[in-house]
């Protein structure tokens, strides 16, 4: 049988003691390290028929991992890590980040709001998939969108209010979607000199309390506020202090922490935290919750005795799997949409082509949906199937706007528009083939369509172009909610390669700016968006 390679940056058999706070776990048969988008989507439709379990992971810095081996993938977040300002007040981070290096920058330039973050263990993406707080900062009320992308492929912007939802909680815990990347924002200037003081009495206190003494994830439970105290103190009245279950021991100086002293299993720290989480119930009338997350397959009655939701185990009844994105044996396709159309496939912000600061303007939206089923569309071929729509505030973008009246327009089809302010989709094959098309468009409704047989070379047939070789299967639109265009199946059909298309959304604002979404990760070229290796491939319903 033929070795599995994945589709992105990976290993085989790693250690997971290596990768996490604790120290304690199995080995992972892979553990993949995607460096972009495009990796991590092609890295979930491969999945998708292979049907390997999979988990996610920052830096592990939350997240107890099981002793036995893992027979699936691991994703590590770490090498999507990209940062950089969109304006003077708001930072993009990809999920990769780590929490002391947005500390640092907001340090080095003088914004306040942050410095709860220096030496805050774990990455952004963790950050906010559980809407971490600490030293009275809490991530949901510093973040304004956050980017996540599902088991599709799909990826879309969401609101703080989308994703938060209240002490230590998110829609994202529950959801099967990945935190990608997320834009935070800063608007009080501060002195550096303040910051640094701030950041070194956080500093001062973790040390005081031995935080990091020996291996640990920090606080085991979460508070209960109806408890009127802190689960610390709670775990402190009870005795808990210095106890220990094997390798797995209570901090003497945090008593909801626990410790591996050093050869700690997941066991240990699961039997002990069971011990706490049923004293507290029993004799001091408080139910708490499990903060630290368990990943993988552990005894069933250790899940139970901490809280912890699983699904039992097909091979072993006295075990379960908990803390995956997918677990064995799940249909990954079933993303929680349902069937109710249109379905986003694309949406969110456009960034520079570079990341770099500034770079681009913030408020140029893009939306990429899927109008119907494939199943439909395929019986009704002529139908809109797919919905383009670009949207803008202020700027290049919105000047034109204000002369629209509203409804459909009939704008100019018309050559070298990329000459101009203009938004761009490029439809690639769901297999990686050479053919593509590119679609390009104005708030006034000019407009331009081109196919192309391989990068920049256009089909046979279609070096002239005509606004007629569209017009069955393209429909423009312009007003003042947005401008784009629909696409009959007929259209897109010959793209489709096991229900995925390959998309990309550009623009251009005719003065050497260039903006992405998907973005890229590239430094240092010259900006080329026919590059359809990089487009981000996404699976449509069917």
């Amino acid at each position: 049988m033929q070795e599995l390679s994945l589709p992105c940056p990976f290993e085989r058999g790693v250690d997971l003691r290596e990768k996490s706070y604790y120290r304690i776990g199995g080995r992972t048969q892979f553990f993949a390290m995607p460096r972009t988008l495009q990796h991590l989507g092609d890295l979930l439709l491969w999945n998708d028929d292979q049907e390997l379990p999979l988990a996610v992971m920052g830096s592990g810095s939350n997240m107890l991992f099981s002793d036995e081996p893992f027979s699936g993938i691991v994703v590590a977040m770490e090498m999507m890590n990209r940062m950089f300002w969109v304006s003077p007040g708001e930072l993009f981070c990809e999920a990769g980040v780590e929490n002391t290096d947005i500390a640092a920058e907001l340090l080095r330039c003088g914004r306040g709001g942050g410095e709860w973050l220096h030496m805050l263990p774990g990455r952004i993406g963790g950050t906010i998939r559980m809407n971490a707080r600490c030293f009275g900062g809490e991530i949901s009320g510093v973040t304004a969108y956050v980017v996540a992308m599902d088991m599709r492929g799909r990826l879309r912007w969401l609101t703080g209010n989308e994703v938060f939802l209240g002490y230590k909680q998110t829609s994202l815990m529950t959801s099967r979607e990945i935190v990608v990347a997320a834009l935070l924002r800063f608007p009080v200037s501060k002195a550096p000199e303040e910051i640094r003081t701030e950041m070194s009495r956080y500093e001062e206190e973790r040390q005081r309390k031995h935080h990091f003494d020996f291996p640990s994830c920090g606080s085991t439970f979460k508070n209960n506020y109806e408890a009127g105290r802190p689960s610390g103190q709670i775990f402190e009245e009870l005795g808990f202090k210095g106890q220990q279950e094997g390798g797995a021991a209570v901090s003497g100086y945090h008593a909801n922490f626990i410790y591996n002293t050093g050869k700690a299993s997941s066991s240990d720290v699961l039997a002990l935290a069971g011990r706490m989480r049923r004293a507290a119930r029993e004799k001091s009338g408080v139910e708490l919750e499990l903060e630290v997350e368990c990943t993988g397959i552990f005894e069933r009655d250790h899940l139970n005795a901490c809280g912890v939701p699983f699904i039992p185990a097909d091979t072993d009844n006295r075990k379960g799997w908990a803390g995956l994105l997918r677990n064995p044996g799940q249909d990954s396709s079933v993303s929680g949409s349902g069937d109710l159309f249109p379905q986003t496939l694309l949406k969110g912000y456009l960034t520079g082509y570079f990341g770099d600061n500034g770079s681009f303007p913030r408020d140029i939206a893009v939306h990429v949906e899927q109008l119907a089923p494939i199943a439909y569309a395929a019986g009704n071929p002529l139908m809109p199937f797919l919905r383009w729509t670009t949207r803008a505030d202020s700027g290049v973008f919105s000047a034109d706007r204000g002369t629209l009246v509203g409804g459909p327009t009939s704008g100019t089809f018309v050559d070298e528009l990329w000459r101009f302010p203009v938004s761009e989709l490029f439809i690639g094959h769901g297999g990686r083939g050479a053919r593509y098309l590119e679609f390009e468009m104005r708030p006034s409704g000019d407009w331009v369509a081109l196919r192309f047989s391989e990068r920049r070379v256009r089909e046979a047939g279609f070096a002239v172009l005509s606004c007629e070789s569209w017009s069955e299967d393209v429909d423009c639109f312009a007003d003042r909610d947005g401008f784009g265009m629909t696409f009959s199946f007929r259209l897109l059909y010959p793209f489709l390669e096991k229900n995925i298309l390959a998309l990309q959304c550009c623009a251009s604002l005719g003065d050497q700016r260039y903006g992405l979404f998907p973005w890229w990760k590239t430094d240092s070229e010259t900006p080329d968006f026919h590059q359809p290796d990089r487009f981000l491939r996404v699976r449509l319903t069917s």
